[in-house]
């Protein structure tokens, strides 16, 4: 397709309505069990997974649709249609200058890790297809090309899992998005990096996709939010501690062996920035070189499956980009993080012209559209 903009934002969030569940499952089965949006004693409004009110998550996470991006809405007739509604989303797309959005989802947990706590392994799977057959028929076909679904997983086994990517990715799904700790959701799910595992990569890699592991997703991985802390001030730590916690997982990966095994297998830590990318690789390849890890099975040198399998993000970010040949031009993807709070919109052109002033247009062709082109096959 023709880009007006030259710019694909390679990580942006959808709104589940409420209806996405309660219209695809059974109510005689499952009850009050399904995802649904109740009415709180206090009037306001939430989410209701599994019976369990989601006290610690918004009704819809559209801060950067309000001129306080701090706000939440209470109420559905309160959020913001750009959030859940195409149409609206292709008007917000065209004011802010973006041709493309990589979609991931909110409420099911931005690596699906909501709906991976679900007990009930067939009411979790249900739940799941259902957000990703939801997810094509929305905002698949009929909307230009202009967005990118990827699918998420259940996590009640690998099987499940291995079965549920390939399903979706046959339908049209892009990407498989799953929890980057998902024996924390599952403690009968081994660890990420054993070899049991090793199919369903397989699986993702003959399919052709990548693998997709959000920030924010890890609660137990990074510092609770002081309980004294205003609204606005715990909203403000909230999204700054969330991509620090995917700093560990980056090194998780390329120290694990992951990358011995399937070299060919790609992976997306989104909203990451890219400022602390560096001392990471660094730090990694002194401690593989350290520790002798090539004696522990650990071939090959950190930064190299870094460079060979691996994608970060950034959007409002500047300093990272000095070091852009040193991270790889072509592991570096851009990103708006549309409508949550953090994202660029409605300033991304503005955003962009500031952070990229100086980078030749070769470079900043990569990181704006030509490294998420090819990886997710646009033509």
């Amino acid at each position: 397709m023709d880009l007006r903009f030259n710019v694909i934002s390679a990580d942006d969030h959808v709104q589940e309505t409420p209806d996405l569940w309660t219209q695809r499952l059974s109510k005689e089965k499952w009850g009050d069990n399904i995802p649904h949006v109740a009415k709180q004693p206090d009037g306001s409004e939430r989410w209701v997974i599994n019976g369990e009110v989601q006290e610690q998550s918004a009704l819809a996470a559209t801060g950067a649709l309000f001129e306080s991006r701090h706000h939440q809405p209470t109420a559905w007739k309160d959020v913001p249609k750009a959030s859940y509604d195409p149409q609206e989303r292709l008007k917000a797309m065209d004011q802010d200058g973006i041709d493309i959005q990589v979609l991931y989802p909110t409420v099911c947990g931005v690596s699906g890790e909501v709906l991976g706590a679900i007990k009930d392994p067939a009411l979790q799977e249900a739940c799941v297809q259902a957000y990703n057959n939801w997810l094509l028929e929305t905002w698949g076909d009929g909307n230009d090309g202009r967005f990118v679904p990827q699918c998420i997983v259940p996590l009640t086994s690998i099987e499940a899992a291995t079965k549920e990517a390939e399903r979706a990715v046959k339908k049209g799904h892009k990407g498989v998005i799953m929890s980057p700790v998902p024996w924390h959701v599952n403690p009968e799910l081994p660890h990420i990096h054993l070899p049991e595992w090793d199919s369903l990569w397989a699986k993702v890699r003959d399919l052709g996709v990548p693998i997709c592991w959000h920030s924010g997703s890890v609660a137990r991985s990074i510092v609770e939010i002081y309980d004294k802390y205003t609204p606005a001030r715990a909203r403000a730590f909230d999204s700054v501690r969330q991509p620090l916690g995917i700093t560990q997982l980056v090194g998780m990966f390329m120290l694990s062996g992951f990358g011995e095994r399937l070299p060919d297998v790609k992976v997306v830590f989104g909203t990451t920035t890219l400022n602390w990318i560096t001392f990471q690789l660094e730090l990694c390849d002194h401690e593989w070189e350290r520790s002798m890890l090539i004696k522990d099975g650990v071939l090959t040198k950190p930064s190299e499956v870094f460079h060979r399998q691996c994608y970060v993000t950034t959007w409002f970010d500047t300093a990272g980009l000095s070091n852009r040949a040193y991270i790889g031009l072509d592991n570096i993807l851009w990103q708006s993080e549309f409508p949550r709070e953090t994202s660029t919109f409605p300033r991304s052109a503005e955003t962009i012209k500031k952070n990229f002033e100086g980078i030749s247009e070769p470079d900043r062709g990569m990181i704006l559209h030509g490294n998420a082109g090819r990886l997710y096959g646009i033509s």
